[in-house]
């Protein structure tokens, strides 16, 4: 994704050379918390503290991790759209600044908020997008060096391209069909041919839509590969390293996260199911364990955990570990928000207005969250230099609300909490 910069050489969800892609939201249906029964107890098997690193072992009973007491300020809150479900972070006028775009599920609407370039914001400008925008991703799609906007309907099954002017500003939103209920979005080069695709989670229908793009920002119909029950979010990313984009989609409905291992031209195997902890709800990919390859993170929502589901490198993952977040996870993300030149878990909890940050060791495991106040229902997270300092700061969708909170990184004091009641350790 263009949203929200990059860390070293770090990888996330839809990178593939095009843009950086933030899909999670909090518009889940019920199916995906409600729906674990037997494969969420084998979920929790698999994260037994058995297998995991010595350093994770630790943090299971407490002994390991690091308290850094105000890594951000106190939140800042911006009006947005009403129900604002997704939010990403990127340069949307090439000036340098960090700026932000919600999309708006209550309303209908994107809302761009450009930067001043010194950690605030200006008034939203509200653009039309599509009934019930639930997943949003910022990328080049017509191959002019703009940033132009994809959101995902999920009322009307259909993702709306809006394009970006180079200014800050966008044009009407052009609608393409996708499979049912679409929930996330993310864009990546699928087909190799140096042009921007995109690929849309279908909550509805258990699929999972990949639309080709035409290199002019237009798009064909969409191709439909099958994902898994309710699927939540989508990410592109290479997962086996024959350099061929690969699909990641995580499914509610059976606590599981769908690889689905790129054929090339667009076309994509049939889904491999791993187990995760129940209700994933968003999903990054990125290097955690040191190896070069893409690492899965999910945030868990029946069980307030994140799960890291280590690569095995030839698109297959490991049973993996989770450690406690907050209630109702809805949102992920990673980088170094301590400066310390290791990679840290952010997510966003929606069940208590908070945003938990578990640092990074750079051996796969985490520390014991911290945790900082957001506003209410926090529904996604985007990161990035907000402030202009050179620091990672974090943009939090309030999907309960009509704002997003910004979290300045800074020594200032935030809110924070650590020991048994903020969690941290290893299930």
């Amino acid at each position: 994704m263009v949203a929200g910069g990059t860390h070293g050489t770090r990888r996330r969800s839809g990178t593939c050379g095009i843009s950086r892609t933030r899909g999670p939201r909090s518009t889940l249906g019920g199916g995906g918390r409600a729906g674990a029964g037997l494969l969420a107890v084998l979920s929790a098997a698999a994260f037994a503290v058995i297998g995991l690193p010595a350093s994770a072992h630790a943090a299971a009973d407490g002994t390991a991790g690091t308290s850094a007491a105000g890594l951000f300020s106190p939140p800042i809150d911006y009006l947005s759209g009403h129900g604002p479900g997704s939010v990403s972070a990127g340069d949307l006028r090439g000036d340098g600044r960090t700026d932000l775009v919600t999309a708006n599920l209550g309303d209908g609407t994107v809302s761009v908020l450009l930067s001043n370039g010194d950690g605030t914001f200006g008034p939203p400008q509200i653009y039309p997008a599509g009934p019930g925008p639930s997943g949003l991703a910022i990328g080049d799609l017509n191959g002019d060096d703009a940033p132009d906007l994809a959101v995902s309907n999920q009322f009307d099954a259909t993702v709306s391209v809006l394009p970006g002017r180079g200014d800050g500003t966008f044009g009407g939103p052009v609608v393409y069909p996708t499979g049912s209920g679409p929930s996330a979005v993310a864009i990546g080069d699928l087909t190799g041919q140096g042009s921007a695709d995109l690929a849309v989670s279908d909550q509805y229908d258990g699929t999972v839509s990949v639309l080709l793009g035409n290199g002019d920002g237009t798009f064909g119909l969409p191709r439909i590969f099958p994902a898994g029950p309710s699927p939540s979010s989508v990410a592109v990313d290479r997962l086996n390293g024959d350099d061929v984009p690969d699909l990641a989609v995580t499914n509610a409905g059976d606590s599981t996260v769908a690889v689905l291992l790129g054929a090339g031209h667009g076309r994509f195997g049939p889904p491999q199911p791993h187990l995760t902890g129940p209700g994933p709800t968003s999903m990054t990919t990125g290097d955690v364990t040191g190896d070069g390859r893409a690492d899965l993170i999910i945030p868990n929502n029946g069980n307030a955990t994140v799960t890291v589901l280590p690569a095995a490198g030839d698109g297959s993952f490991g049973a993996g570990w989770s450690y406690l977040a907050g209630p109702g996870p809805s949102s992920v993300t990673l980088g170094d928000v301590t400066d310390d030149g290791v990679d840290d878990i952010a997510v966003a909890n929606a069940g208590n207005a908070t945003v938990s940050i578990l640092p990074g060791r750079g051996d796969g495991t985490f520390g014991p969250q911290q945790v900082y106040l957001a506003g209410p229902g926090p529904a996604s997270l985007a990161e990035g230099d907000l402030t202009g300092r050179g620091t990672t700061d974090l943009a939090v969708a309030n999907g309960r609300g009509s704002t997003v909170s910004v979290l300045a990184r800074s020594g200032g004091a935030g809110l924070t909490t650590t020991g048994a009641s903020a969690g941290g350790s290893c299930l």
